[in-house]
This record gives C-alpha cells, sequence and structure tokens, in this order.
C-alpha cells in the first residue's frame, strides 16, 4: 500500500489545526512571537525523538540535514508571513491563497519529467481564479456598523477550549481597521509570499527525504537520511531566521510568551507532527501528488474558523474558496 496519500492527507490536516490556533495566538502576541516560540517547542520535541535515533546508532547524513536547512529558511518565512494574515484578515481568506502554494511542487515535479496530467492543469488554474476571486474586499452593507461584519472582522476572545467568549477587553486583544484596499492587498502579499515559501519547503524537504534508508525506500534523490534529520535542519534554520528577523528589527518579539507559552507550545509540536508527516510521506509518494495533498490545510483552518469564529464570507470570497480548494483537489487527484 502506498503511504504516501494517508500521510499527506494527515499532514495536511495537521498543519490546518496547528494554522488556526497560531492565528489565534498571533491576535494576542506578535506573529514573530508566535512563530518563534512554536518553532522552539516543536524543536524540543524534535530532539526527543532524535535522541532515540541516536540511541539506536543511526546518524544524520550531511546531504539530507543540508536539504533540510535550506527548506528551514523558505518555511520560517512563511510563517511570520502567514501568521501575520491570519491576524490582520480573514482566516478563511488567507488559508487557502496561502495553499497554492501546491503549484510549486506540481512545476518542479513537471520540471524533473513527472507530468502532472491535465487534471493538474484544470486544479492550477483554479486555483489561481480562486486567488484572485478571494482577494477582492468585501463591500460594506450600506449603513452597516462596522462592529457587525462578522467575527472575522471582529476579533473575539477564545476561551481555554478556543470557543469564543465574546468580545475582547480593552487591552487584550487588538480591533483590526476597516479592511479597505490597500489593507486586503497587504494581506493578499503576505498569504501569497506564505505560498510561496510553503511551496519551497515541501520541494526541499522531498529532496532531502528522497531515498531515505531508514525508510527502506529509494528514491529520485541522492541523499539518503531519515526524515526526521531533516526536518532537523529545517527546524533549526527556520529558528535561525526567525532570531535574525527580530535582531533586525530591533523588536521585542522574542520575549517569553508567559501564561500562554502552552498554547503557543501546543501550535509547534502539532506544526512538527505535520512536518515529519510530509516528510514522510514524500518518502513514498509523487511530489506532486504529496505537496497538493499537504496543502489541504485550510479545510481544517476553514472548518474550525467557521465553527468556532463564526466567520462570514461574501459570495464572492465562497466562490473564491471554492475554487481555491477545488484546485487543489484536482491537483491531488491528478
Amino acid at each position: 500500500m502506498n503511504l504516501g496519500v494517508p500521510l499527506g492527507l494527515s499532514s495536511g490536516l495537521c498543519w490546518g489545526a496547528a494554522d488556526f490556533f497560531g492565528g489565534i495566538q498571533s491576535r494576542r502576541l506578535p506573529a514573530l512571537t508566535v512563530a518563534f516560540w512554536s518553532q522552539a517547542a516543536g524543536a524540543v520535541a524534535l530532539a526527543a525523538a532524535l535522541l532515540v535515533l541516536v540511541v539506536e546508532g543511526e546518524r544524520p547524513v550531511a546531504a539530507g540535514v543540508a536539504w533540510g536547512v535550506v527548506a528551514g529558511v523558505g518555511s520560517g518565512l512563511a510563517l511570520v508571513l502567514f501568521y501575520r494574515g491570519l491576524a490582520e484578515g480573514t482566516m478563511s481568506v488567507v488559508a487557502p491563497v496561502s495553499a497554492c502554494g501546491a503549484i510549486v511542487p506540481v512545476a518542479a515535479a513537471l520540471f524533473t519529467g513527472n507530468q502532472p496530467g491535465f487534471l493538474a492543469g484544470v486544479g492550477v488554474l483554479a486555483a489561481i481564479t480562486g486567488v484572485v476571486l478571494v482577494s477582492r474586499p468585501r463591500a460594506q452593507a450600506r449603513g452597516a456598523n462596522p462592529a457587525s461584519r462578522g467575527a472575522g472582522d471582529v476579533i473575539q476572545r477564545p476561551g481555554s477550549s478556543g470557543r469564543s467568549e465574546g468580545p475582547a477587553r480593552p487591552g487584550h486583544l487588538e480591533r483590526p481597521g476597516p479592511p479597505g484596499r490597500g489593507r486586503s492587498g497587504r494581506v493578499l502579499a503576505m498569504a501569497l509570499g506564505a505560498a510561496l515559501g510553503f511551496g519551497l519547503f515541501y520541494v526541499f524537504v522531498d529532496a532531502g527525504t528522497a531515498g531515505a534508508a531508514s525508510a527502506g525506500v529509494t528514491g529520485t534523490g541522492g541523499s539518503q537520511s531519515s526524515p526526521l534529520w531533516v526536518i532537523a535542519g529545517a527546524r533549526a534554520s527556520s529558528l535561525l531566521v526567525l532570531s535574525m528577523i527580530a535582531l533586525v528589527g530591533r523588536c521585542s518579539a522574542l520575549r517569553w510568551p508567559g501564561r500562554r507559552i502552552g498554547s503557543v507550545a501546543l501550535v509547534g509540536v502539532g506544526d512538527t507532527g505535520a512536518n515529519l508527516l510530509f516528510a514522510y510521506a514524500a518518502t513514498s509518494g509523487n511530489l506532486a501528488v504529496v505537496g497538493v495533498l499537504g496543502s489541504l490545510y485550510p479545510i481544517a483552518t476553514v472548518v474550525l474558523a467557521r465553527w468556532l469564529l463564526g466567520e462570514r464570507l461574501s459570495g464572492g470570497q465562497n466562490a473564491g474558496v471554492v475554487l481555491a480548494l477545488t484546485g487543489v483537489g484536482l491537483l491531488a487527484a491528478s
């Protein structure tokens, strides 16, 4: 049985849940704070797994770790853009747009001679059309109260279970400004930047895990390394990138998140689990298919946003979300 499909799908759903709760925390803390400390918590969990490998006598392969380091640079930058986009915009819009990073592994597979087929072309067209529709700013009803435009625009305070407990108190959460054209354009740019970073992450992790000796699978790459070591390299470089961004910006984004560290840590553990699921999927599945399945994370994010936050979209934006997700589905079916 080819485990690439179930593992790839599981990674996408796990990423979606982690991204939703990471977005929630980004509405209370700076996006860079959430990204850094969640990555740090995930690194601790990953270190425990690596310790088991070391005890069993397995050593990392330099080529695999190197590919992971390159992948981590893309994912680190993408995480900051993604969490900032989730904090400023509507989750049900940002998540599907960022999922269009699935186009990157499909293009890489095409470049290496793995023709995705007709369905992939249709999927790319549907995804791009969805981005155009979903990026259009929602028109506010005449005479409508700005505070009543939906839970996606008025940030609410989730309780311990993530459910909304009403409007935030002053000093706890910031109410976003009106989603004007400039603001919408900035959020769209961040979502597209995250899409590119995530797409490159898929490609480089696949290159690092190809032919992983520990999985007993012969791949197309030249390295042989356990997926755990590849993700370890990615996590190390993503932490370095996030630290450099904070230092260059001279901001206090790396401050300790205080009582929210538990929630932020869970986000990081979930993200690390998704990374590992994808890395193992890449050892047994086609890059184009596995990469797109990993990009199905908006399904979980959108469902959680509608269920827990009650986010509402316009008709055109709903159509854009459906088209973007349909495009991802067509890519997976190709």
